[in-house]
């Protein structure tokens, strides 16, 4: 179920890849989360309008947002979260290192009764 959704700005100067970042990512929920790995989905938005601080061309960011259902422990949800952030730290050192940028991850619990799902039989 979870979902994973990262957004970053288009002045990013890391060339990220992704489906190795995604990877990793799947790999840290089901480690830190007790995440199935075949249900995690994840995706990317390059964000071409958008304005960080003073609007200083320079300011850059890559945000992640994880949806997981509800009832995990706190402590849990922190060691994802922060597991999440070093992965970041990672994949966007370049930027971390040359720019202003704002790494950050939002971790966000969804209701089991407003969460509905169809899955195949297939492989």
């Amino acid at each position: 179920m979870p979902h994973a959704i990262l957004e970053y700005s288009d002045n990013i100067l890391d060339d990220a890849d992704y489906v190795h970042m995604f990877s990793r990512l799947h790999e840290l929920l089901v480690e830190t989360g007790g995440c199935r790995l075949q249900e995690i989905k994840s995706r990317v938005y390059r964000v071409d309008h958008y304005r960080v601080g003073d609007g200083n061309e320079n300011n850059s960011f890559a945000h992640l947002t994880i949806r997981v259902k509800e009832g995990r422990p706190p402590e849990m949800l922190q060691r994802m979260g922060e597991a999440a952030l070093s992965l970041l730290k990672e994949h966007y050192s370049l930027s971390l290192e040359k720019q202003r940028c704002d790494l950050t991850v939002e971790i966000h619990p969804m209701r089991q009764d407003s969460y509905f799902k169809i899955s195949s039989a297939g492989n």
